[in-house]
C-alpha cells in the first residue's frame, strides 16, 4: 500500500472511530422542536473540462503545480471562481505524499486539529483515500468540501461548500490573430505606413506578434511558419517571434495556435520581403 492511500486509510479509520461524535449535529439548532439545517456556504454547478489542467501556487514555497481540471481540487477552483471566494494550498506534504494540501477556504484556515476535508458523493460512498488534487470525479458527482475535525461529515460541519460536477469536451480551437505584420510598410521592424490592404511591405527584419486565445482551456503552444517551414515555437504569452532572415520576395506567413487537448486552428499573412 503506497503512502497516500495509507495516509487516506488512516484518516478514514479516524473518521469511523469518531462516528459516535459525528452523529450529534453541530449545524443544526432545535430552540423550538423543529430542526433547521445550516444552508451551504456555497453551493451550486460547475463544469471541468476533460484533459485540462490549471495552474495552483503554493503560499508556503511559492511552487506552482499543474493540476488535471477533473479532480476534486479543480471542482474547487472553478467552484471558487463562480462563488468568489478564495482558497489556498499548502505543499508541505508534497515530497512525502505527492499530494497537496488545502488549508484554507473563503478566509478559514486550518487550525489545530480543525481543518479542511472533501468527500465525493457523500454518504453513498466512503470518504476518499487520495488528495483532492489526485482525486478524479466523474459525470454527476457531488464533492463537498466541509470543515471541522475527523469525524465530522458534510451534515455535521460548521461551514460547507456542495459542488455539482459536469464534465464537458473542448471540441473548439483556440481563437488565433496575427497581430503584427497587419497591412502596411514596415522598415526595420517599425510601421511606417498602415495600409488597407491584407499583406505586409517589410524591409530587413520584423518581430511576428499573435495573440491566441482559447474560451475552455489554456493555449498550449504557437508555432510560426514561413512558406510552410516550422521556423519557431512560443509556449508562453506574448507569442512572439523575431523573423531577422534575409529574405527577398513573396513569403506566406502562418501561425499555428494548439490548445492541451489538441484543438488547433491558423492564421495567414502574405507579406513582401525586403533586404
Amino acid at each position: 500500500m503506497n503512502k497516500v492511500k495509507l495516509m487516506g486509510v488512516l484518516i478514514a479509520a479516524t473518521f469511523m472511530a469518531n462516528a459516535s461524535l459525528a452523529s450529534i449535529p453541530t449545524n443544526i439548532t432545535n430552540a423550538t422542536n423543529e430542526i433547521t439545517v445550516k444552508q451551504p456556504f456555497w453551493e451550486g454547478n460547475v463544469t471541468l473540462i476533460r484533459n485540462s489542467t490549471f495552474e495552483v501556487v503554493a503560499h508556503n514555497s511559492g511552487e506552482t503545480y499543474r493540476i488535471s481540471s477533473t479532480t476534486a481540487l479543480g471542482a474547487l477552483d472553478e467552484a471558487s471562481r463562480k462563488g468568489n471566494f478564495s482558497y489556498t494550498i499548502n505543499d508541505e506534504w508534497w515530497d512525502q505524499y505527492e499530494s497537496l494540501l488545502v488549508d484554507s477556504i473563503a478566509g478559514k484556515w486550518n487550525e489545530g486539529m480543525k481543518g479542511w476535508l472533501y468527500w465525493v458523493n457523500y454518504p453513498e460512498e466512503s470518504l476518499p483515500a487520495v488528495g483532492a488534487d489526485k482525486y478524479q470525479v466523474e459525470e454527476g458527482d457531488k464533492v463537498d468540501w466541509f470543515y471541522g475535525e475527523f469525524g465530522v461529515t458534510p451534515d455535521t460541519t460548521s461551514m460547507l461548500i456542495r459542488i455539482h460536477v459536469h464534465i464537458a469536451e473542448d471540441n473548439e480551437p483556440p481563437i488565433i490573430e496575427i497581430k503584427k505584420p497587419t497591412g502596411g510598410i514596415y522598415i526595420s521592424d517599425k510601421e511606417i505606413l498602415p495600409l488597407p490592404i491584407d499583406f505586409a511591405i517589410i524591409f530587413r527584419k520584423i518581430t511576428v506578434e499573435v495573440s491566441a486565445m482559447d474560451e475552455l482551456t489554456r493555449v498550449e503552444k504557437v508555432e510560426f511558419y514561413v512558406d510552410d517551414i516550422l521556423r519557431e515555437t512560443d509556449e508562453n504569452p506574448p507569442y512572439k517571434w523575431k523573423w531577422e532572415e534575409k529574405a527577398i520576395g513573396f513569403r506566406v506567413l502562418k501561425a499555428i495556435a494548439y490548445d492541451e487537448v489538441g484543438n488547433y486552428d491558423s492564421a495567414e499573412r502574405t507579406v513582401l520581403m525586403i533586404p
